[in-house]
């Protein structure tokens, strides 16, 4: 029977294969076990660098978390994966809820090994405490996960590695919480800077502190959610730690919208964390452009379609957000010459177009197999959190949430070539931009006056400017409107179609939470079943 004690028992020597880009080599897995390493300052290096692994599974940063449906993303009439697309899944779902759970749990005791051993090693004390700092980062990460998807957890401090004591039951959601800001404060204080590090894909300053500004948004916008204890010292933290990402200028917005996606410009200036991924037949490439992309021939740069945008999705757009709006929720294919159809009827479905491979630039291009890294968090999230913390904190917009929220729209003003869909769809490189001034004209307190409004626009501008990028679930689910949300596409015309009645009927509150696996539960008496389920 599959659960948690399978997971838990997989040691961290079997985890140092390969590892993303140009991270360290690693010994040979057959002279790892704990007896004989974390012995010396390179095999403490090598145990951090096989935890980022972690990352890549499927049920972590891997493709199963853009399975969830929102009113921004569906996935394919063809595959629910297991009634995730309609509401309608159980606990027993395998397709989604147990990958998530399993998958998260063993990256975590992979994790967990390091921060446990890499502390007795014999080395300079500066970079043990830089290394534990990247673990801790990456379990804060993934308890952050866990957390939001299934309320209280088991915590682990510590690796497991025996069937003893693994019966234990779910750690309060607020324990959690404390032990995540706790990692994450570590982090900042032993991470270097983005300019200090030498290798792509690894933890930073930066990216604690961008994260920690997201955990305490979501747990202040929870408490507003349930009325549950004051929520103004999360939301001035959330404010506090993304401004300080602001002022450091090591980040900045891309002057091209596509041009955050695209393979070709990889761990861009915009990024401040995402998870690696590396073609070539070594096991570390990503298949995200394959489940969403344009629609076509994915070996011509198409995609299998399993994730489509809503209707409602691509009408949220204002009328002349065109760079963001195309790029994001194309309605085109690849046909079978290579080329793109941009006249598709009205009744096709819309795609989620931003990890798009067309054109395929590459010889040695294989699409189960490709750089397309994923963005966890990227400089645009940060003067979001910094937008929605303030209008928070102070109870309505002031000149800096309207300059943060500007920034985006003036971005949206750069266009390629003659600026046309045509064009933009084209994907011409090098880049010709142009700034269109008269695209997305700023907003102030004539339009939005008062805290009520702003957060509606913020809750419509995370969805234009992050959608596609699993984030939506979470932020319905700490707004507290996701019911609502997931009905509105019943509310345009035309109203969403292809079976949408069947999940907006369905969707319950208790879907803030994902169901306990059953497996989890029958293997372990101490755990108890969230409501609903």
């Amino acid at each position: 029977m599959i659960n948690i004690k399978n997971y838990l028992l997989i040691l961290v020597t079997l985890i140092f294969f390969a590892s993303c880009q140009d991270f360290l080599e690693e010994e040979p897995a057959s002279q790892l076990s704990p007896e004989n390493y974390y012995k010396t300052a390179n095999q403490a290096e090598s145990a951090v660098v096989g935890a980022y692994n972690a990352l890549q599974r499927n049920g972590v940063f891997g493709p199963l978390q853009y399975f969830m449906t929102t009113d921004l993303v569906r996935t394919a009439s063809w595959n629910t994966a297991g009634g995730i697309g309609t509401y309608t899944f159980s606990a027993d779902n395998v397709q989604v809820v147990l990958p998530l759970w399993k998958d998260h749990f063993q990256g975590i005791n992979e994790v967990n090994a390091a921060i446990t051993h890499v502390p007795n090693v014999d080395m300079d004390v500066d970079r043990r405490n830089e290394l534990v700092a990247e673990a801790r980062f990456l379990r804060a990460l993934m308890y952050f996960n866990l957390v939001r998807y299934f309320g209280d957890v088991p915590y682990f401090e510590t690796e497991t590695n025996s069937l003893e004591n693994l019966e234990v039951p779910r750690d309060p959601a607020s324990m959690v919480y404390e032990k995540i800001i706790a990692d994450l404060e570590f982090a900042i204080d032993h991470l270097d800077t983005k300019a200090e590090i030498t290798q792509v894909g690894r933890a930073t300053a930066g990216a604690a502190k961008t994260a920690l500004a997201k955990v305490y948004l979501t747990r202040g916008s929870m408490m507003e959610r349930d009325g549950n204890g004051d929520s103004s010292a999360d939301f001035q933290m959330a404010a506090t730690l993304s401004r300080e990402v602001i002022s450091s200028s090591e980040y900045t917005l891309l002057p091209y919208y596509p041009d955050i996606f695209i393979i070709e410009n990889q761990n861009n200036d915009e990024i401040i964390f995402d998870v690696q991924y590396k073609s070539g037949g070594i096991d570390e490439g990503s298949w995200i452009g394959a489940q969403m992309g344009l629609q076509g021939n994915p070996q011509l740069g198409g995609s299998w379609g399993n994730i489509h945008a809503t209707t409602y999705f691509h009408t949220m757009y204002e009328d002349t957000d065109m760079v963001r709006q195309e790029w994001t929720t194309p309605h085109v294919t690849v046909l079978g010459n290579g080329t793109l159809r941009l006249d598709l009827p009205w009744w096709q479905v819309w795609k989620i177009g931003k990890f798009r491979r067309y054109p395929v630039r590459k010889s040695d291009y294989q699409f189960r197999d490709a750089d397309t890294n994923w963005p966890v968090f990227r400089y645009a999230e940060v003067l979001l959190i910094y937008a929605e913390a303030l209008n928070e904190v102070n109870n309505g917009p002031n000149a800096e949430v309207f300059d943060a929220l500007n920034q985006l729209r003036a971005r949206a003003r750069n266009v390629n070539g003659d600026g046309t869909r045509d064009f933009l769809h084209a994907d011409i490189l090098p880049r010709n931009l142009t700034y269109d001034s008269s695209i997305l004209p700023d907003i102030s307190s004539t339009d939005y006056p008062d805290y009520a409004s702003m957060k509606e626009y913020i809750m419509f501008e995370r969805a234009r400017e992050l959608g596609g990028e699993a984030k939506r679930w979470f932020d319905l689910t700490r707004w507290g409107n996701l019911v609502d949300r997931i009905q509105a596409p019943l509310n345009i015309s035309p109203a969403e179609g292809g079976g949408w009645n069947i999940t907006a009927n369905n969707v319950g509150e208790h879907h803030n939470l994902l169901p306990i696996p059953n497996t989890e539960m029958q293997s372990n008496p101490n755990l108890v079943q969230n409501p609903g389920y």
